[in-house]
């Protein structure tokens, strides 16, 4: 068995309370307390604030990246590269390097962190299944936490099958699959493509000819079944 207690943010105020929340967990979980992952995540809202490009506030996202796996960030927000709703570009993508590997090159320094453990890039803000494959490409690989709410309870048939999708788009492009033609074997994939359309128009145009029958819901199947 393995339990994840809890999902605690850099923006608490003290750090007795983060040590509190640890202390309660493991009293919790008693003989168990051994399986237990208690996360310590670097959140979005205090750095969206400080590091956003629109505000200049004294230092960038990558130097909170740095900061954060310095005080021992289990995961620290990445941002989307420009491949979700949140500003930035592809070349962000050295700062999900810059924390994950030991050793990188910075924009202007090159980075030795001796065996520091790493930390974990998170990324949110607009993603889906259908935005998933290029941001792997930009990136490189999918070793990321990806929080995207939107996109698993905005999936048309259910909440689990967007987590679905969202994992299908994963090995979509791990495959090097095209992804119009893995949706026509990948049902909660397909769906998607119904389920953000705006996204399907723009990344895959012609998508709806392409899936056809596949992206339309179940039961909209079964009724014109029924009427046939």
């Amino acid at each position: 068995m393995h339990c994840i207690a809890s999902r605690t943010c850099f923006k608490r105020r003290y750090h007795y309370e983060m040590l509190a929340r640890a202390d309660f967990a493991l009293e919790t979980f008693g003989p168990d307390a051994d399986k237990l992952a208690f996360l310590v995540d670097g959140f979005v809202g205090g750095p969206g604030m400080v590091t956003s490009p629109s505000a200049k506030r004294g230092y960038t996202a990558f130097v909170l990246a740095k900061m954060s796996r310095l005080q021992g960030a289990s995961g620290i927000h990445v941002g989307t590269m420009g491949y979700g709703k949140m500003e930035g570009e592809g070349d962000d993508r050295m700062i999900a390097y810059m924390i994950e590997r030991d050793e990188c090159q910075g924009p202007i320094y090159f980075q030795k962190w001796y065996g520091m453990k790493p930390t974990t890039p998170i990324i949110s803000g607009g993603m889906n299944a259908l935005r998933l494959p290029g941001f792997f490409q930009n990136l490189g690989h999918g070793n990321v936490v990806n929080t995207a709410g939107g996109g698993a309870y905005g999936h048309l048939d259910s909440p689990a099958a967007g987590a679905i999708s969202l994992r299908q788009s994963y090995e979509c492009w791990k495959s090097g699959a095209d992804p119009v033609a893995f949706a026509k074997e990948h049902r909660e994939f397909a769906r998607a493509f119904e389920s953000f359309p705006g996204d399907a128009d723009r990344l895959f145009p012609g998508w709806r000819q392409k899936l056809g029958a596949v992206a339309v819901a179940p039961q909209a199947l079964r009724h014109t079944s029924l009427c046939v």
